[in-house]
């Protein structure tokens, strides 16, 4: 791999680069996340968002909901609002940092405390090789432990008896709480990905449909349930889910 070594100022600024300076995707894989107002790098996700680059962060679950709420409110939730499309996973300790054109590697949290007060490292390249290999280990190694909401639930389920309010946003938590990444399923992978009938594959699978562009080509899953289902560019929800997105 072709990479750059970087101290902590030289890591934050690399960073902040990577999510304005791209086109089309940004990947962001870290465990523990504050993205305040005014830090560099929630403002460089605005503007990202504002540009229509689609930004998607993958987190860490521990088994206390009142910290996954704490941080969804006070952090997360004006982000996904804006277009952001997060996922949570277990036990993540990893930290990668991914455009479809450069590619951090590095011991950085997205959070205050990294930004300000840690001595971190990273290392950097532009590499199409290098950039390639990361988005593959993302896929191979990140994607496939990403929770379902039916996971979250089960984590949640049996730790809330004592705390009505947190009894109730955990049953809530694939409506009120699930992020829009979390609403829907690509139709070729059935991975999670943002409710949009008419983007109903994630971001690999559409590049691939994208080759022949043939709206009626067969594919295996409900964009809406995720259930087995026959769909297409042109159909991509189940009878069930087409009565409810329509009544």
């Amino acid at each position: 791999m072709n990479l750059t070594l970087l101290n902590t100022d030289e890591t934050i600024s690399r960073l902040v680069s990577l999510i304005k300076n791209a086109r089309k995707q940004v990947l962001l894989v870290s465990p523990y996340v504050t993205l305040g107002g005014e830090d560099r790098i929630g403002q460089a996700i605005r503007a990202a968002l504002n540009n229509k680059v689609s930004v998607t962060l993958f987190f860490r679950l521990d088994d206390d909901l009142q910290s996954f709420t704490r941080t969804f409110g006070e952090y997360l939730q004006e982000l996904v609002a804006r277009g952001l499309k997060f996922f949570l996973l277990p036990k993540l300790h990893a930290k990668l940092y991914w455009s479809e054109s450069e590619v951090i590697i590095s011991s950085l949290n997205l959070l205050s405390s990294s930004f300000l007060s840690s001595i971190e490292v990273g290392l950097w390249s532009q590499d199409p090789a290098d950039v390639a290999q990361v988005r593959k280990f993302i896929s191979q190694e990140i994607e496939p432990h990403i929770l379902s909401r039916e996971d979250i639930q089960k984590r949640f389920g049996g730790k809330t008896s004592g705390d009505t309010r947190s009894a109730r946003s955990a049953k809530q938590v694939d409506r009120s709480r699930s992020p829009p990444g979390m609403d829907g399923f690509c139709i070729r992978c059935a991975m999670a990905i943002e409710l949009n009938p008419d983007k109903p594959y994630c971001w690999d699978d559409f590049q691939k449909w994208a080759e022949y562009e043939n709206a009626d080509y067969e594919d295996s899953f409900c964009h809406g349930c995720g259930k087995e289902f026959t769909a297409t560019m042109n159909k991509p929800l189940c009878r069930s889910c087409y009565r409810k997105m329509t009544s």
